[in-house]
């Protein structure tokens, strides 16, 4: 089903009385983690999410304990920056939950807007002139294929 219909269908839904508080509290999260995601490193937003704030705890669901750990790191600074936000945020839950199905983190990444770096045209004309300058080589064949990639990426 194409996302306008499930939107104009969501926001009908959302005009019941019986939906209205749900759909409110889907929307305030969808925010809350669009903004949770900005504070966070890129690398590390496809791997975690925001799940409750109840008396101040704020829970954030890893997808591994690597992750998990690297949250816990950066708390003291993430703290700060949810209070400068206004989030009445006092304290951290990090929970380790798996991803169940590839479906479900296909879905979660076309969900985050993750920017990936993109060359100048005067960067991937120097890596060009590198190019040309060295025999073939592993170097050669990673350069050659970085601009290779980064002329797809502005294609799409």
């Amino acid at each position: 089903m194409p996302s306008y219909k499930v939107d104009s269908y969501l926001n009908l839904l959302g005009k019941t009385p019986e939906h209205t508080d749900l759909l409110t509290l889907a929307r305030q999260l969808l925010k809350d983690q669009s903004t949770f995601h900005k504070l966070i490193p890129a690398q590390m937003a496809q791997y975690c999410r925001l799940s409750r704030i109840t008396n101040g705890k704020l829970t954030i669901v890893a997808e591994n304990g690597a992750i998990a750990a690297k949250l816990k790191q950066l708390s003291p600074t993430l703290l700060r920056k949810l209070q400068q936000y206004g989030w009445k945020v006092t304290s951290f839950q990090i929970l380790v939950q798996a991803q169940n199905s590839t479906e479900e983190k296909k879905y979660i990444n076309k969900q985050i807007d993750i920017k990936k770096p993109k060359l100048s045209e005067h960067g991937k004309a120097c890596f060009n002139q590198l190019a040309a300058t060295l025999p073939d080589c592993e170097l050669k064949k990673a350069i050659d294929s970085l601009v290779k990639k980064q002329e797809m990426t502005k294609n799409i």
